[in-house]
């Protein structure tokens, strides 16, 4: 071969996608073998891979899937092609049982047995295979590069020798997840040629699996995993025929409809959808969404009585590409502007930028320092939480979550309150919450008195007449109607939450069985406290004054009238909270 046909050769030999339709083969549902074509699932962790890989990092994937979308088989397919034909390369493979490390392990052997030379000329090297296990000699070591298969149970394997690649398959299902993931993951070189997936289908909320994905969907998070998830609508082998067309069509509920409209679904996709939750799950739509979520917040849906509206909830435009980053205060001249700064991290999420003229409301729920895990396992403190949204349409614009004390939080608030037009402000006063610590640091911001809720005095109290009493006081009485708020509002759809951390938030927040609304353990609420709250400015304060009027009209206080100091409205001299 000249230079010019071995580098055609090589550059399609290393094409994934090229290389599995030549050279490999797989068993479909129906036992034939026939040659492996990707499908979108197993597409789209080759995308993955690429990703992580063009930013010269080590490969770190989750992967959150439904039932039955080759996932494993896509895994393999891209671990025994990066091992096979490499020196040195170590493979394992990690399954929560006996039977499924039978069945991956036949995955692999079928790679091996049944290999066609690529493009008839690049063959497997000398090798030899096992009951668990395929060596590839290379350099006169028969056990340069191996595939391993084991079982989930001894958490300090992996302890003895260097791992390259590794697949943690069905990781919810593990008995202890954690250790083994830290044992194993000691083992894996922090190099861009080390790759390691995690995949499963969710299991339960608060635990390992559950909070991985959460920090890998964080951008205020440290987590370097990437987030991957897979639904069953994706998947081109969930549908079934349809014989009368008319007849289905007159048959589908309203939930249906809604379903067919959000994914673009046809008839045969819904057939196999009704079909399996009649059949295979009992008629249980929970179980059904575990087993074959159609997003990651159906796969993490509580299993219990939601406060909220979980179809209301779930008709909210989602977005998941939101431009994570940091405000910043920076020097232009002689005038200090306060500038965000987008970057791949960030404790701020802003779904729609401020634009003038518009009014918005910013709640916040300072952290506690509450463990959500109550003392067991890995520590999971709550955040401290800013939620903004639109006065006038009820859309959710921008997200602030991150771990800070009530200083920082009070003082973060009032910089994301100004770039926003001044946002009207409530936040919760406890003591307890170093909520009256974050509102004086709001204050001590040079943050208008006059933007900040002060709560009412008298029931019948007439929103223009405000007291001095500032933020939202959270007791027995005043929290069943915060969450009533905004039950109310998602009920009315006047509230449109865009961030998927607060979707899950609320998706996870159930009636105890005692009666009492909370987060379910293992999961926060902070999100939620901070919406609600948002929507007290909405219902609760008057509008701002336009800022084009150079005086406004002065407002009564409790202390009698004032003189106005402010153009959007008044400033209250605060006596106390």
């Amino acid at each position: 071969m000249t230079p010019e046909e071995q580098d055609i050769l090589y550059r399609s030999f290393s094409d994934h996608r090229i290389f599995a339709k030549e050279s490999l083969f797989v068993e479909t549902e129906s036992k034939q073998v026939v040659p492996m074509t990707l499908s979108p699932g197993q597409l789209r962790l080759r995308e993955a891979i690429k990703k992580q890989r063009d930013r010269h990092r080590p490969v770190r994937i989750i992967y959150l899937k439904a039932r039955r979308i080759q996932a494993t088989t896509g895994t393999a397919a891209e671990f025994f092609h990066s091992t096979a034909f490499r020196a040195g390369v170590h493979t394992v493979v990690l399954a929560h049982d006996e039977t499924s490390v039978r069945n991956i392990f036949g995955i692999y052997r079928r790679f091996h047995d049944s290999y066609k030379p690529f493009a008839g000329k690049i063959k497997l090297p000398p090798s030899r295979a096992l009951s668990d296990r395929i060596y590839y000699e290379y350099g006169g070591d028969e056990q340069s590069s191996f595939i391993q298969i084991h079982t989930s149970g001894n958490s300090n394997f992996g302890r003895s020798f260097r791992i390259t690649n590794v697949h943690f398959s069905e990781f919810p299902y593990y008995q202890n997840p954690g250790a083994i993931l830290a044992a194993v993951m000691s083992a894996v070189p922090k190099l861009p040629d080390t790759t390691a997936i995690v995949e499963g289908t969710a299991k339960s909320i608060g635990d390992e699996f559950h909070r991985m994905w959460q920090a890998a969907v964080d951008p205020s998070s440290e987590s370097d995993w990437l987030a991957l998830f897979m639904g069953w609508w994706e998947h081109p082998t969930n549908r079934m025929p349809v014989e009368d067309v008319e007849r289905f069509a007159n048959s589908l509920t309203r939930e249906e409809r809604e379903i067919q409209g959000r994914f673009s679904l046809d008839f045969q996709q819904l057939a196999w959808r009704r079909f399996t939750i009649h059949n295979d799950c009992a008629g249980d739509i929970i179980r059904f969404q575990r087993e074959h979520p159609a997003t990651p917040e159906e796969a993490f849906t509580a299993n219990a009585r939601n406060r909220f509206s979980v179809p209301h909830i779930q008709r909210m435009p989602i977005q998941r590409d939101a431009v994570a980053g940091e405000l910043q205060i920076e020097q232009v001249g002689l005038e200090k502007k306060l500038v965000f700064l987008p970057g791949e991290r960030g404790a701020l999420r802003i779904y729609r930028r401020p634009e003038r003229g518009r009014a918005y409301a910013l709640g916040f729920d300072s952290a506690q320092g509450i463990d959500v895990n109550e003392g067991e396992g890995q520590a999971d403190p709550d955040y401290s939480v800013g939620q903004v949204i639109d006065r006038d349409t009820g859309e959710q614009c921008a997200v602030l979550r991150a771990r800070m004390m009530p200083g920082e939080t009070g003082r973060y608030m009032a910089a994301l309150g100004k770039f926003y037009n001044l946002a009207q402000i409530c936040g919760e006063r406890n003591p307890g919450g170093g909520g009256v610590s974050a509102l004086e640091a709001i204050i001590n911001a040079d943050y208008p008195a006059a933007l900040l809720y002060h709560r009412s005095v008298q029931p019948d109290q007439h929103p223009q007449v405000r007291s001095d009493r500032i933020g939202w006081d959270t007791t027995g009485v005043s929290r069943p109607i915060l969450l009533s708020m905004l039950d109310e509002a998602i009920r009315a759809g006047a509230l449109h939450v865009h961030d998927p951390i607060t979707q899950q938030e609320l998706l996870t927040f159930i009636i105890q069985p005692n009666g009492k609304p909370e987060a379910q353990r293992g999961c926060h609420d902070d999100c939620v406290i901070a919406l609600a709250l948002a929507l007290v400015v909405c219902e609760r304060m008057p509008r701002p004054r336009p800022e084009q009027n150079s005086r406004v009209a002065p407002v009564l206080t409790r202390y009698g009238q004032k003189p106005d100091e402010d153009a959007r409205g008044r400033i209250v001299r605060v006596k106390g909270f």
